[in-house]
């Protein structure tokens, strides 16, 4: 599933490529895509041709296509969405679900599971209330934190997991992060000293940024807006690392079902 830094790959190449441009034309919108706001499938195809687009934001894992009206387009890629910028030329993919012309060039939405959404929408991010701090902005501290967690009794890593309370995380970057801040996912995140929520914080911060750095994590289905794979997957330290063990200690890694969702940790240098 694409997680923040594959959307913030996304979000980056297109506010080079998109702001400024007009819409020609949507030639495909599947209306069961449109889960969002108050504009039908129909309303929205008809709505967009000739507006401009203005910026791009990202919140999370939602991205917002700002448009010249003040009014934004949320596309969310759930569990298997692409997001391209091909040629006009290029044979649609199967499961393509979206198609926007700006001449010569279409934003193409793929999505084989249709777990992504589309929407239009007057307040942009703001219809989003329910998310959490955005991890990679000045207001992830570790105080905030701290106060976030504050007497849960849940595992860190389902409540890292939890939108409300961090937005934009998921598996790869929170196995990622506590390993690197040495706490086991398993444990309850009210139980974090102050000392270890900052170390959270910090590499929080550094895995965000090193995956964005290396253009997002590809596995299966993700790629960037030009199809090509992300390169993060390379650097990963101890997610879907459990052949190789420990980086740092060489022992096996340990794989656990916590709540639902798969943890990797190294039970010797997590605790």
């Amino acid at each position: 599933m694409p997680e923040l830094p594959e959307v913030e790959t996304v979000r980056l190449f297109l506010n080079e490529v998109l702001l400024g441009r007009r819409v020609e034309r949507v030639l495909h919108l599947d209306p069961r895509m449109v889960k969002n706001g108050r504009l039908s499938p129909d309303e929205i195809s008809c709505r967009l041709p000739g507006h401009v687009i203005k910026s791009l934001k990202r919140r999370g894992k939602f991205l917002f296509l700002e448009w010249d009206t003040r009014e934004y387009l949320l596309l969310h890629l759930g569990m298997s969405g692409r997001l391209l910028w091909l040629p006009e030329d290029v044979p649609w993919a199967i499961h393509t679900h979206f198609v926007v012309d700006f001449g010569g060039y279409h934003l193409r939405l793929i999505d084989p599971r249709r777990f992504g959404r589309i929407g239009w929408v007057e307040k942009g991010d703001k219809l989003v209330p329910h998310l959490g701090v955005e991890p990679l902005s000045r207001k992830l501290t570790a105080h905030e934190l701290r106060r976030r967690l504050k007497t849960r009794i849940a595992p860190i890593k389902s409540l890292l997991l939890n939108q409300s309370i961090v937005a934009g995380l998921g598996n790869i970057y929170v196995d990622e992060s506590l390993f690197r801040a040495k706490i086991r996912p398993d444990r309850p995140g009210g139980s974090l000293t102050e000392e270890e929520t900052k170390r959270l914080v910090r590499a929080i911060h550094a895995v965000l940024k090193q995956a964005i750095e290396h253009r997002g994590t590809s596995f299966s289905d993700y790629v960037d807006a030009l199809g090509q794979p992300g390169k993060n997957q390379d650097y990963l330290k101890i997610y879907g690392r459990n052949l190789s063990g420990c980086p740092v200690c060489a022992k096996p890694i340990v794989i656990q079902v916590i709540q639902g969702r798969t943890a990797h940790f190294c039970e010797h240098c997590q605790h």
